[in-house]
């Protein structure tokens, strides 16, 4: 790039980033005679596309001189699913730009878009982007990607669990559910996805995401709370564990919640067996066991 281009180049990310539209246009549109025009050294530089991506539908008359000069538009579908720009996602798809991505077309956007959102929402933590991008994509499965699903044996079935995992990294819990109820259609346990997610969720202390995988029927997974909370021990035995604290307090919570159930468990089925206790046996049993439950 010369001298001349870069600094048109970066007038160019200045407006953008200032969300100057229309003073941005006119600039792109300059043709220099020595240079040839703006516009296509922002195309080959790439950095310009995802600022105006993340800007959404009010940058898109720049969005659309760019495509028009050869700007790579998966670079658009990934930037704006990162940032949760639905609008923008709808307005490209409407232009066809999704069925212009070889070698698959529509297919790939499809799991460009899903990826992106859920690396954004692990990234920043922004449940809500993620989940709006994730609705998006359950409206658009049938409209714009010709009824796209994914066999959990096909090379791009684990798309999905690594978007899952993504999103639980980032705690954002919202979006994880939206994901197992309308992406997941298989047995998450047959891909032993807790054996292969789990560590790295602890790793990134996001005890929400460690109480709702605690929590959920839908992983069918016989054991499910012990295998967590023996994976959050072994973490802690790791001395470069950087959420020691956090994780520490969660399963000690967890561990004292498991002993007061089971204390109610066996108060229940000392009930049902009272009259068959010695005199005053019984009593002293609910005692202790209270004293127990106080003492936690």
């Amino acid at each position: 790039m010369t001298e001349h281009e870069s600094d048109g180049f970066e007038r160019a990310l200045t407006l953008a980033e200032e969300c100057k539209f229309d003073e941005l246009l006119e600039h792109l549109r300059v043709d220099d005679p020595r240079y040839g025009r703006l516009v296509d050294t922002c195309v080959r530089d790439e950095r310009l596309l995802p600022v105006r991506a993340r800007a959404g539908v009010p940058a898109l008359d720049v969005i659309e001189l760019l495509v028009e000069h050869g700007a790579e538009v998966r670079i658009l579908f990934q930037s704006a699913a990162h940032n949760g720009q639905v609008e923008l996602l709808e307005a490209a798809c409407k232009r066809l730009w999704h069925d212009c991505i070889a070698p698959l077309p529509g297919r790939l956007t499809y799991t460009d878009v899903l990826t992106a959102a859920a690396e954004g929402a692990r990234a920043t933590g922004n449940c809500g982007r993620a989940k709006l991008v994730f609705e998006w994509l359950v409206r658009s499965s049938s409209t714009h990607f010709h009824g796209i699903h994914f066999d959990p044996w096909e090379a791009y079935g684990h798309v999905i669990t690594d978007a899952l995992k993504d999103v639980l990294c980032g705690e954002c819990v919202d979006a994880a559910d939206f994901l197992l109820n309308h992406f997941v259609d298989f047995n998450l346990a047959t891909w032993n996805f807790l054996e292969g997610a789990i560590d790295e969720i602890v790793e990134e202390g996001a005890i929400q995401s460690l109480d709702y995988l605690c929590s959920i029927t839908r992983i069918d997974l016989h054991g499910r709370e012990e295998f967590i909370m023996e994976r959050v021990r072994h973490a802690l035995e790791d001395d470069d564990v950087v959420y020691k604290n956090k994780l520490r307090h969660w399963l000690q919570k967890r561990l004292k919640g498991s002993v007061k159930e089971h204390l109610m468990n066996a108060m229940a089925t000392l009930d049902t067996v009272k009259e068959n206790l010695p005199e005053g046996a019984y009593l002293q049993i609910v005692r202790d066991l209270q004293g127990v439950y106080k003492g936690m």
